[in-house]
């Protein structure tokens, strides 16, 4: 089965530089080598390896540096394969400058206390 414990801590720490602004513990944590996967905007795409993990990097820094803020509730749900565990949670704040509410899941894999792997589902963005 795949590692809970630092998938867990994975999405503390990512939920920390969205309430933060500073994504710099949760991008610690990141493998040399990740795949990432995201379905919208400037970082939309399935990237693998060293891109992968630059692609997550770079994401992490726009949130940044665009102010993004939000805070993700407790999860509501955790499903557990063998290679992953995914997090269904409530999320609201300040999003691209605008007010968001919404439902996410998001998935990572790890191997060695790392993370290896990241793909992220959310709900509306106009609420």
């Amino acid at each position: 089965m795949a590692d809970t414990s630092t998938a867990r801590k994975a999405f503390d720490l990512f939920a920390q530089g969205w309430t933060t602004g500073d994504f710099d513990p949760y991008i610690a944590l990141l493998a040399d080598e990740m795949m990432f996967w995201f379905p919208m905007g400037v970082h939309r795409g399935k990237f693998s390896g060293v891109e992968g993990r630059q692609q997550m990097i770079a994401k992490c820094r726009d949130h940044e540096k665009a102010g993004d803020r939000l805070t993700f509730s407790e999860p509501q749900y955790s499903l557990v394969n063998e290679s992953s565990v995914m997090f269904e949670f409530e999320s609201e704040g300040l999003y691209a400058g605008d007010p968001y509410k919404g439902h996410n899941a998001i998935a990572f894999e790890t191997k060695d206390g790392k993370i290896t792997g990241f793909r992220e589902y959310f709900g509306d963005l106009g609420a």
